[in-house]
């Protein structure tokens, strides 16, 4: 590794697995001190372990990116640990697959409360902190391909990750004239849990939907987890500078066919 983060504090909410994960261990490959901020105390222990057992630096802290007190206690620990916060990871994040007519507003109202609520608590207590420390940062946030390209039974999903998409622009936006950063990750089809149980729901093969959305993509594969890691490496350090309210669509090509499977 390139030790490009050595130095920064990096806090990656929903660190605990997954995409979130492999996000926190690449930063603390890369030097940076992480703050693994996961609802589930037992896979945030577990991250932390993991990490820490491959040579880097990650502190777990149990919080629910809904609630606003949660939020500001997640970022107070970040500061008292590691003396700031250079980076923020928006990654946590939930979803629905439902048809319009069978909504349930109570599970509207979750899923928007964590994918939109989430963002805008922890954007607006990390910005506190970088303001504070007046030394610029990076905020990324993690959106998806259903936020730009239709999919089948995901108008809730969709419309929270579209609203990411603005929210991102916006502040990148309001915060450029303090150095910080704004930008957005949308991942397509990544071979991962939420992936393979929306298939599961929405198909009555899981096995051929699959299949077909490999043939959506031009590059003919699923993506990884590590491959949203390295774009949002890319965003954290300084090989992007000057890259602001971009939203970097990390899909093998599915934009390429103007729809997803």
């Amino acid at each position: 590794m390139t030790q490009r983060l050595a130095g920064k504090t990096a806090i990656v909410t929903g660190g605990g697995r997954q995409i979130g994960f492999a996000i926190a261990s690449r930063f603390a490959a890369e030097g940076a001190s992480v703050v693994l901020a996961q609802r589930s105390e037992a896979e945030g222990a577990e991250a932390e372990a993991a990490i820490r057992a491959a040579g880097g630096t990650a502190t777990a802290v149990s919080c629910d990116v809904a609630d606003e007190q949660s939020v500001a206690a997640l970022v107070d620990r970040a500061v008292d640990l590691h003396g700031g916060v250079d980076i923020l990871v928006n990654n946590a994040g939930t979803g629905i697959a439902e048809h319009i007519t069978d909504l349930d507003f109570a599970e509207y109202r979750r899923v928007i409360d964590i994918n939109v609520g989430g963002v805008l608590l922890a954007t607006k207590y990390a910005v506190r902190a970088m303001k504070t420390a007046a030394r610029g940062g990076s905020i990324i946030n993690i959106s998806s391909i259903q936020g730009v390209l239709p999919l089948r039974q995901s108008a809730v999903y969709a419309g929270s990750k579209g609203a990411v998409n603005l929210i991102t622009q916006q502040t990148a936006a309001d915060l450029g004239e303090f150095g910080i950063r704004v930008n957005a990750i949308a991942p397509g089809y990544i071979d991962n849990e939420m992936m393979h149980g929306y298939h599961d729901l929405v198909s009555t093969t899981p096995g051929e939907a699959i299949a077909a959305a490999k043939r959506s993509i031009a590059l003919g594969r699923l993506g990884s987890p590590e491959d949203v890691a390295r774009a949002a490496l890319f965003f954290a350090s300084e090989d992007s500078s000057y890259v602001t309210g971009t939203l970097l669509l990390v899909d093998g090509g599915s934009q390429c066919h103007g729809a997803i499977a």
